[in-house]
């Protein structure tokens, strides 16, 4: 057999030959039509007018040829992002949109195209015409690097990692137009979680929490291109010189802003398109299994944690010690915040994988007759961490994970205050290390039993009005009622005020102010912790009689 008959008859061969792709050739052809020829020009004309208002206006501040083409990069770069990043993203969401209401997309998936086949059909199809909007830049931008001196290297690191957050961002636009219920909202949702990335997370890195900062091309760029920017670059001056370094303090290592940044978005992308992957594949799938999120929770810990160790040991290569922190931000203030961080980035974690693994109850009622059919055919029933399966067993996991990697945090805080760490002038109660852990545990088990037994439109009422509305009703006693000692109280009841309370007592001073606030904090820690333990436990007793219906239901198939 010829290897064009074995192709004829399997498609799925074609593999990453994209040019065979139907699925690519079909959104080429009715995206590249007349109405792009505006979009084109457009984007032709905003190029033109940047590279020559910037490069032909530099002159007037007495800046010579160099200076002024390097003066152009950013802005240029800026809107070759908007094109590819939130354009090329919404154009992926919108278009597996269209194909969910016409049909097609149930159509493509009775092809017998292989699923990675599918994946990069839409994934390089969709936004075709961003991509060609794209290389309309490139002879602009290619003219201010020659000009501006700018060496390959620099200009191949740059490069490398804004493609790497591109396809990291249209994933995301893939999974998003996939996988959610709601999909009517997901080209909103998902340019809104496109500008959070990239406006809104690197800021945490001015509070000692570099992490999130890597998932855009922010680093490789103040570590690569800053540096030759004239000193007189609005953009420059916006960048502390600490993010200049262009290494990441990883752990006791130091390693290059680019390599960690593809290392770190590798992950997340082999993810996504492993949730992408299994959807094509079987549409009753699962986005991730349980055993690859716990897996993966795992390596975010680690990531997150290395790139904390140099404030959490309060070392001189710390943001901190280099002075990225406001000035009367104190040590004190830092070791507050880290912990509480740290926590609420775990939960934010653990949250989306519940989402993503928790079965709903028709999936649980499913997993229960085929695990009855496989014992009667004296076979291994259904496994516990299948799909169908029950998620308590991966909560416990995942729930006993969190604790322990924020216990560690803590303990690697208070061992380094000994030294030059940020706890050297607090005193810590070692007593109040263990409420951190234990209320996120409790969250975690609290937000399971809710999305197992509520599902997620109930859970969504119920996060407004036990999350939400205790903060508001707190507020509303202060400022109108003047209401100072129990407004603790009232807003212990939501889980993001009481993994504050949990974490605020260790820093605390022996002032006698301070007692009496560390001894409100404390009632006011167990009265939240016995409302969210009560709450808990109403809803798994009902989760349980639903489960038991669901089992006797499925015994008498």
């Amino acid at each position: 057999m010829t290897e064009g008959t074995l192709q004829n008859q399997h498609p799925g061969l074609h593999g990453f030959a994209l040019w065979r792709n139907p699925i690519l050739w079909k959104n080429f052809k009715s995206r590249l039509r007349a109405q792009a020829l505006f979009q084109c020009l457009l984007v032709f004309i905003t190029s033109a007018f940047l590279t020559l208002i910037i490069y032909t206006g530099m002159d007037t501040f007495d800046a010579n040829s160099v200076e002024s083409a390097r003066a152009g990069i950013i802005p240029l770069l800026i809107v070759q992002a908007v094109i590819l990043m939130l354009a090329g993203t919404g154009r992926i969401t919108s278009g597996v949109i269209h194909e969910r209401v016409t049909g097609t997309l149930e159509y493509t998936r009775l092809t017998p195209m292989s699923p990675m086949d599918k994946v990069l059909g839409y994934l390089f199809g969709l936004p075709v015409r961003e991509y060609i909007l794209f290389a309309i830049t490139v002879p602009f931008m290619a003219f201010l690097l020659i000009k501006g001196q700018i060496p390959v290297n620099v200009t191949a690191q740059v490069y490398l990692v804004f493609f790497s957050s591109v396809l990291l961002y249209h994933l995301i636009g893939l999974v998003f137009g996939l996988v959610l219920k709601e999909w009517r909202m997901s080209v909103l949702l998902t340019q809104g979680v496109v500008i959070l990335i990239n406006l809104v997370l690197p800021l945490f890195s001015n509070l000692g929490f570099p992490f999130l900062q890597y998932l855009t091309i922010r680093p490789v760029v103040s570590a690569n291109i800053m540096p030759y920017l004239p000193q007189s670059s609005a953009f420059r001056s916006a960048i502390p010189e600490a993010f200049f370094s262009g290494d990441v303090a990883f752990f006791e290592w130091s390693i290059s802003t680019t390599s960690f940044s593809l290392l770190l978005q590798g992950i997340l992308i082999f993810t996504l398109g492993l949730m992408v992957y299994r959807k094509w594949e079987s549409a009753f799938n699962h986005s991730l299994s349980k055993t690859y999120a716990l897996c993966l929770f795992v390596g975010l810990q680690i990531f997150c944690i290395g790139t904390l160790w140099p404030n959490l040991v309060g070392n001189d290569s710390s943001s901190y010690a280099q002075g990225l922190l406001p000035s009367d931000f104190s040590p004190d203030d830092l070791a507050f915040i880290l912990p509480i961080m740290f926590s609420i980035f775990s939960l934010v974690c653990v949250f989306w994988l519940l989402y993503v693994i928790t079965p709903t109850h028709d999936e649980y009622r499913s997993g229960l007759i085929r695990d009855r059919k496989l014992r009667n055919l004296h076979l291994p029933g259904l496994p516990l961490l299948d799909d169908k399966s029950s998620g308590l067993l991966s909560t416990v996991c995942l729930a006993l994970l969190t604790a322990a990697f924020i216990g560690f945090v803590q303990i690697t805080l208070i061992a380094s205050s000994g030294d030059a760490g940020f706890l050297t002038a607090s005193v810590v109660y070692m007593t109040d290390y263990w409420k951190l852990p234990m209320a996120s545990v409790l969250i975690i088990v609290y937000f399971y039993v809710a999305l197992e037994y509520l599902e997620l439109q109930k859970l969504a009422i119920l996060i407004l009005c036990l999350w939400i509305v205790p903060i508001l009703l707190g507020v509303v006693a202060v400022v109108t009622f003047d209401v100072e000692q129990n407004w603790a109280y009232i807003i212990s009841t939501s889980p993001i005020p009481l993994l504050i309370y949990s974490g605020s007592a260790v820093t605390m001073t022996e002032g006698a102010a301070d007692a009496a606030e560390y001894i409100l904090i404390n009632r006011a820690f167990w009265f939240g912790t016995s409302f969210i333990s009560l709450t808990t436990a109403l809803l798994a007793y009902k989760l349980q009689q639903l489960q038991t219906r669901a089992r006797a239901h499925g015994s008498d198939r």
